[in-house]
């Protein structure tokens, strides 16, 4: 259920940014009420904290391949920083600004959910320099691209064009519907006669209110089998699904599909965009073939 953080998925838009935490500081500013000190990381950990789950996905990744990946975090609700220096009237957005040069904006009524927060822990482990340290964003329901790492400075402002708009991607990002076979692998080789477990995730991040079931098919799509969810969290964590299929005794070449089903009632469907620029979306296929001895 959980990515170790040496194995969790990492994307930026350069090197990652080696912040010293003693020198480190989180500047507050905007249209604000009430001015406060640049925030120390002891200034952040000292507050209610809160610890959750939550799987994150790039915008950028192709249907079923690996770039969503799970862990449990421990930080700080935004809000709660928010509240202390007051967004004024005008606040439509709050920016993060970070020392890689990145920058993105989100709505102030997302900032204000009480699941939104500000990351200082992952997996019982300070962030990994690699994934944001000191303090990264945690927002759900979107994309990558809308969680930030090392964040240096926060902003509220009536508007902002982030760095991924300013190059055509969606301003929004929210997270597709997505299935990921884990195994097997593309090209496997599958034992024919045996039982064989497929397996894999599914993610909604809670945009169509949480995984219902997942399906595998063998035939093309023709009829469905549903599969097991063993492991599940809340809807902003991926399930963990696996189908045991007994493989017929013969050799041939075999497609695997997987698709889930949310609880509004949609179901992902074959053809889908395919990333660019509002993530991909369809189920996932694999190629592999049934082996005899």
């Amino acid at each position: 259920m959980i990515t170790p953080n040496s194995d969790f998925y990492i994307l930026q838009i350069g090197d990652p940014a080696e912040l010293d935490a003693t020198t480190w500081r989180l500047l507050i500013t905007g249209l604000t009420e009430k001015r406060i000190p640049p925030l120390r990381l002891e200034d952040i950990t000292a507050m209610e904290s809160v610890t959750a789950m939550r799987t994150l996905k790039c915008i950028g990744d192709p249907i079923g391949t690996e770039q969503m990946s799970n862990a449990v975090w421990k930080g700080i609700r935004l809000r709660d920083l928010l509240e202390e220096v007051g967004p004024t009237p005008e606040v439509k957005v709050v920016v993060f600004r970070c020392a890689d040069g990145y920058h993105t904006a989100i709505p102030l009524e997302d900032a204000m959910r009480e699941d939104t927060l500000l990351a200082y822990e992952m997996n019982d482990e300070p962030l990994p320099t690699e994934h944001g340290f000191p303090v990264r964003l945690l927002n759900p329901g979107h994309y990558g691209t809308k969680n930030p790492k090392w964040i240096i400075n926060i902003q509220l402002a009536k508007e902002h064009e982030s760095y991924w708009e300013k190059r055509g991607w969606d301003p929004i990002a929210n997270v597709k519907l997505a299935t990921m076979i884990g195994a097997p692998s593309e090209d496997e080789e599958i034992p024919g006669g045996k039982v064989y477990t497929v397996s894999g995730a599914a993610f909604d991040a809670g945009n169509h209110g949480g995984i219902k079931k997942v399906e595998v098919s063998i035939d093309y799509g023709q009829t469905w089998e549903e599969a097991e969810i063993w492991a599940k969290d809340t809807p902003l964590a991926w399930v963990l699904w696996r189908w045991n299929w007994q493989v017929p005794e013969k050799s041939e070449p075999v497609e695997i599909y997987a698709r889930a089903t949310a609880n509004s009632g949609v179901t992902q469907d074959e053809i889908g965009i395919e990333v660019e620029p509002v993530g991909a979306t369809g189920y996932h296929m694999i190629d592999a073939a049934i082996v005899m001895p």
